[in-house]
């Protein structure tokens, strides 16, 4: 049922007659993880983590434009970053009725009902919660996806580094490589 009403709404957002966009969230780590070292004969393999150099990024894949719209936090995602997220790519207001697909997570669905109907009454937005366990129908799964295996190269990033490569890498999204999900 979800899967038929999600191929509507993409043919809905190709045609430009509503605005889809797929929203979740995703974290980049400034030490990539370790698939296979070495160490000298009868010594223990020793690798240095960079535990603090963390980035979580709240994304929308607006389905229609095929675009990245992203906002990088250096702490934990909380329930108030959706919503100032939310608000903010709301604000950009075209006319067009507002669909944001949102997976099961609790984060998602402690949006109080106040703040649903705000958008609701001022931007003709409305939540679309995914089935749960179906990550295959979040569109911005592809792009994370994407984005990691760019990301990973054996480099370790610092604090200083991670911000400004991060932002090149989301940014890249639509010039340097873009999806096509048609």
């Amino acid at each position: 049922m979800k899967r038929t009403t999600l191929g509507k709404l993409q043919q809905a957002a190709r045609e430009n007659a509503v605005r889809l966009l797929y929203l979740d969230e995703a974290g980049f780590h400034g030490s990539p993880p370790v698939q296979r070292s070495w160490s000298p004969r009868g010594l223990p393999h020793e690798i240095e983590p960079n535990h603090h150099c963390r980035r979580s990024v709240i994304g929308a894949l607006d389905f229609g434009a095929n675009a990245l719209i992203h906002a990088a936090h250096s702490g934990t995602v909380k329930g108030p970053d959706i919503v100032r997220f939310i608000d903010g790519v709301l604000a950009g207001r075209d006319g067009r009725p507002v669909v944001i697909v949102l997976d099961n997570a609790s984060i998602h669905h402690a949006i109080d009902e106040a703040t649903r109907e705000r958008w609701l009454l001022e931007h003709n937005a409305l939540l679309f919660y995914l089935p749960a366990y179906s990550p295959e129908l979040n569109m911005i799964e592809i792009v994370w996806r994407h984005l990691k295996y760019r990301w990973r190269r054996f480099v370790t990033w610092t604090k200083e580094t991670i911000d400004a490569e991060l932002l090149g890498l989301l940014r890249g999204y639509g010039s340097d490589f873009q999806i096509d999900f048609s």
